[in-house]
Formats: structure tokens, sequence, C-alpha cells
């Protein structure tokens, strides 16, 4: 088995940017060139003390409790099975900077969304403030988030700006060479295990997050076979109303297995050891899982965190870690006719909806009177930068700034929007702040036009009591929403500001365009930051809905406004046909350059090439099939490097 030995190689004189910049990058390690952005100085006023807040362009924020809130620049890498990681230090720019009248500000505990946001926890830790140690001790910290679908994934921080309390002076790490060793580990196993967990998913999401991706692949130029689906589901549900979804599913190029509770056993332990043998041990590793039936009929699993219920564990395998290893949804039904109203509203959407319906153009963002500036804040970051570029339009039901009020959400909603994005207030059954709850939900008249809902609240992702509000806005007739996203648990402000901001950023920026793809991406952000938080977001947010749903992006068709860049798919490339073909048809082709698109029958021998040549973003392609013979083929787009392929069936 051959593997490639991926180098990246800065050219000489570059003009470096401030940050991380990849050197090189190899099986054995990594090396970055570091150069910090000069730090900028402003106060700041916390539970009555005046401190020292400290900035740096192109930086994040290192904010751990109690410790100095300094400048940082982050990096997700890929590490072989196994290592050890050793990190060393060279060509090493050192400046002293002079120290300033007010300490350094802490990092806090935000409070709980059912709190105001001024109730923020805030300690000093004695060793830095009182006895005056410096922070950070080490320029570099690594930490080891654990697998997630088969690649081990550590979180570099390098923090270039060290506070001296005692000589009151700052360090400047201003250039410096970082490089990380990988000592020992089994990278055979790990080129085995990326080849194992292959997924067009999330392999897209990992390319997006992982500096070094491509480091542990194998050969370029992978074919994409269909990705495995698993339902679970109570049989009253599944065998009776789930058939159309399955078929659909399939015709999309998904593998579909559908099983009841009496194949996996009913209790969460045994649906557990069932889901997870299907991700470890079937042939093709399960991608996508949906569960279906409310709690009472499929129980969820037990939470570490907090007391209440997660499906989280039902998809992150037990190898010592929380990060998901398949993409899992719930259809929290109680009947058979909550069943094919769920399933329905999938099917609709996906076959009748794109990116020139007229609705789709539209969102809203319903945000807090309490703690405005932060749930309006993280609202406004979202439209300027992810839906302005892109043509949206949107309506800001803001009661602190504009007075709205749920009679303004009701006429937005009613009118057709694709996105409904909630920060404020929460309880198991309504939004607070403006009062949103039953009596105003039945008056949404929005049949046929159904917004994925994001409500970053707390409780209103709870599931496991009577009808929660997740479930209102998901298995009730004629109105209501897509798919629900929300916190089982109390959620916090700083980390609801902190995935909000990621999910908008890896849907509409990055391209990743299945809900548990982009969702997934806000959890990772709340990994990422300073948060205690970590496992209690990763198990507090579920979705009650479809995980896999080709969300719409407005524009996306060509017919309306067409996006800055072309929406990348899985690798970069995406094919969209008919499904089953009977005839000539027309095949949706995205790319970037010289591209060719083949088909294949069962036996892999190439039957006809419809195009060969440059396709610039989207184009159509016309195909015949006409002369071939009834049966399963595959379109194969091919780009440089690059493959990806759709399953189709040809009948006559």
């Amino acid at each position: 088995m051959s593997r490639i030995l991926f180098v990246l190689m800065i050219a000489s004189g570059m003009c470096m940017a401030a940050g991380l910049v990849t050197v090189e990058s190899t099986v054995e390690g990594i090396t970055f060139a570091l150069e910090a952005a000069q730090p900028e100085f402003s106060t700041v006023e916390l539970k009555g003390q005046t401190f020292t807040s400290v900035s740096m362009r192109g930086a994040e924020v290192l904010a751990d409790f109690r410790m100095p809130r300094l400048p940082v620049y982050r990096a997700w890498l890929e590490v072989p099975v196994g290592a050890e990681m050793e990190v060393i230090t060279t060509e090493v720019e050192l400046d002293q900077l002079p120290g300033t009248a007010t300490p350094v500000e802490p990092g806090v505990l935000s409070a709980p969304k059912s709190r105001p946001y001024d109730e923020f926890v805030m300690e000093l830790d004695p060793a830095v403030y009182d006895q005056g140690q410096s922070f950070p001790e080490n320029w570099v910290r690594l930490t080891d988030a654990g697998m997630m679908r088969g690649r081990r994934l550590v979180l570099v921080e390098v923090t270039p700006l060290r506070w001296n309390p005692s000589r009151c002076s700052f360090d400047l790490l201003r250039k410096a060479g970082v490089r990380i060793d990988y000592e020992g580990g089994d990278v055979q196993r790990s080129f085995d295990l990326a080849e194992r967990y292959r997924s067009a998913y999330f392999d897209r999401e990992l390319e997006s997050m992982l500096t070094n991706y491509g480091t542990f692949e194998l050969d370029a130029g992978f074919d994409t076979p269909p990705s495995p689906y698993l339902i679970v589901g109570d049989a009253d549900f599944v065998d009776t109303a789930m058939d159309e979804f399955v078929s659909w599913k399939e015709s999309l190029g998904f593998d579909v297995t559908m099983v009841d509770l009496s194949v996996t056993g009913s209790t969460s332990e045994e649906i557990k050891a069932y889901i997870h043998d299907a991700i470890e041990n079937w042939p093709d590793p399960v991608e996508f899982v949906l569960l279906v039936g409310d709690e009472e009929y499929v129980p969820a699993c037990d939470p570490t965190e907090y007391s209440g219920v997660t499906d989280l564990y039902y998809s992150a395998l037990d190898d010592g870690d929380y990060l998901p290893d398949a993409y899992i949804g719930r259809f929290s039904v109680r009947t058979a006719g909550e069943t094919d109203l769920m399933e329905s509203r999938v099917r609709d959407y996906e076959q009748n909806v794109s990116g020139s319906t007229s609705w789709v153009q539209n969102t809203c963002w319903i945000a807090s009177s309490d703690n405005s500036n932060v749930s309006e804040g993280t609202h406004n970051y979202c439209i300027d930068n992810y839906l302005d570029p892109l043509g949206y339009t949107w309506d800001k039901v803001y009661p602190d700034t504009y007075g709205s009020n749920a009679d303004d959400a009701i006429t937005s909603i009613n009118g057709g929007v694709s996105m409904l994005t909630f920060s404020g207030h929460g309880s198991e059954t309504y939004w607070h702040d403006m009062s949103f709850g039953q009596s105003d939900f039945n008056q949404l008249t929005n049949d046929g036009m159904f917004p994925g809902v994001l409500s970053h609240a707390c409780l209103t992702g709870s599931f496991d009591t009577g009808t929660g509000w997740c479930e209102t806005w998901t298995r009730t007739d004629g109105r209501g929403g897509l798919w629900f996203w929300g916190s089982d648990p109390s959620t916090y402000w700083d980390e609801d500001d902190w995935q909000e901001k990621a999910e908008f950023e890896s849907f509409l920026d990055t391209g990743i365009e299945w809900p548990m793809g982009f969702l997934n991406q806000g959890k990772m952000a709340v990994y990422e930051s300073s948060s205690s938080r970590k496992q209690y977001y990763f198990e507090g947010y579920n979705l009650m809905g479809d995980p896999s749903v080709d969300m719409v992006v407005w524009g996306e068709t060509g017919v309306a406004d067409e996006p800055s860049a072309p929406r990348p798919g899985p690798s970069g490339l995406h094919i969209l046909a008919p499904n089953p073909v009977m005839a000539s048809t027309v095949v949706d082709l995205r790319a970037n350059g010289e591209s060719e698109l083949a088909v294949f029958d069962i036996a892999g021998r190439r039957v006809a090439t419809p195009f060969q040549g440059e396709v610039r973003g989207r184009m159509s392609v016309s195909w015949d099939a006409s002369a071939l013979s009834p049966g399963v083929y595959f379109l194969r787009l091919t780009q440089d490097d690059q493959m990806t392929s759709l399953k189709v069936t040809v009948i006559k």
C-alpha cells in the first residue's frame, strides 16, 4: 500500500500573515512558522475591578478559568495513533514589553442563560495574581481530543504573549519555528483507520478542520461509495411509515439499513451496542444514524455532565472520548402518523426546494431582551459575515433594539424562512424574553415552508418529558420546522455565542450543508475554546430531525444571485441526477477546472463518458442512458486528484 508524503512549504521571502503557517507536515511531525501580531491593550471593568484586556490581530482568546486571558493561535492536527508528542521551538525572536497599571483580566465562567449575563463567576488564581508567577509557563499547549471517525485529533495552542506580574512586564514571542514531533505510535494503524472510516461527509468536515489533512491519507483520487445510513426505531413506526423515506434516501445514493427494536434490543445499552457494532464492524461503517421514536419508545443515553438525556453516545464510540463517529438525529414521534409527517417533510424539502425558491432567501433571527448585546451581537455577526455576502434577507426580531414581539416572529415565519435562529432564555415548552409559546406557535401557517430551527437556549431541546418545544416544532401538522437543534440542559451565554458563529461559518462559508455536519462544527468551536463545559455541550445539544438533509443555500441553482464562490460538496465536487433514470436526463455538476463525468456499471466497467471539459462552478450535462440495460450504475466525477460518485438506477 503506497502512501502520500504530504509536505507543504512556504515560498522563500513570502510575506507571512500573523499567526501559524504550516511549513512542513509528514507522518513524523509538523513544523509551523509563528509570527505574532503586535498586542493591543485596553481596560475592562469586571465585578467592580479594573483589568487590562489584551488582543492581537488574527488571534483567538485563551481564557482558562482563573487564569490571565491572553491571545492564542490555534490549529487542529491529526496525529498517529498511540504517538507521544514533543514540542520544540527554534529561531526564537523574543521582545520584552512594559507592563500595564492594572492586572490582566482573568478568564471567567459564563453565566447560564437561566440567569443574567453579569452573574458570571470570577476568581483569580493566587499563584499568578498574588504570588507573581508568570503565565503561561509554556508557549505551546497540546490537547489530545481523542478519536473522530478513525482519526486522532489534537488541538495545538500557541500563546505568544507571557505576562510576568512580578516584573510588571510582558514577553512577546514575536517569531519562532514550532516543531511537533510524533514519537512512537502506529503509523500503519493510522493509515488503516483512515481507510476503514473514509467518509465523503466526515472527510469534508475534517478537511475543513485539520491543518495537516492529507498527511495520513491513502493515495489521492479515491472513489466515494454510497454512504451507509442506519435507521433504528419502534416497530410501529419504522415498519409502517418509513418505506418511502428509505426509498428516497437510497435514490440519493445512501445505503440504508432499517431495523426495529426486536433486532437491536429495547434498552439504551442494547441499542448502543448494535449501533457501535455497525460503526466498528460492518463492512461499510455506518455514517448516519436516525432514531425513530419518542424517548418513551426509543430510550436515550444517560449523560455524564447533567441530569437528563442525550443521543450523543449512540454515535460516539467507547474509545475514551466523546467526539462523534457517526452523524445522529431523531424523529421524536409517538404515532405512525407523526412519523409519516416528519419523513414526508424531509422528502418534500429535498425534492422540491431549491436555491431559487423564494422563501429560502429569507431568515428569521430572534434575540433576547436580557443581555441583548450578546444575543443580538452574535446574530448580527452571522448575518454580516455569512448571510449578507450570499444575498440572504433577514428579519431581526429584537425586543430590545426594535421593540419586536411574538407577532413579529409569527409574521416573519408565516412569510417563509429557510433558517430560524433563536438566542436567549428558554424552557422545555417555549422561548422566554418575548414569550413565544404554544398559543403563538398555533398561529403559524408556514405549511410547506419549513425552516431549520436553531435554538440556542436553555431546555428547549428536552425530549424526555411530555411534548417538548423541540417536538412541538417537528411533529405538528401544518406548521413548524424541518428539524430542531436544541439543548436538553441549561446553556451558557459565551458557549452559545461561540457555537452559533461556528455553525453558520461551517454552513455558509465552508460549505458543509448537511445539518449534523455544520452543527457538529459548532460543538467543536466550544471544544477549542477555553470552556470547561466541553463535554456538557457535546451531550446537551441534540438534533430532532434527519441528520443528512441536503440543506439548500440561497442562489445555489444559479437562478438567483450566485454566491461569490461555488458551494463545495464532499471532496470539493458534487453530482446531482434524477434517480431512477429512464432515458435521457440532465446531470448537475459542481467543480472547478478540467473535469470528466464517466458512467460505470456495477462491475466497474466504463460504459459512457457524458462529459469531458472545463467546469467553472455549476453546470448541467445531458446523459443518454437509453442504450443501457436496467440496473445499478455509478456516475463518477473526476477533477485532478479528486473524485466523487453517485449511485443511480436505470429502469425501462
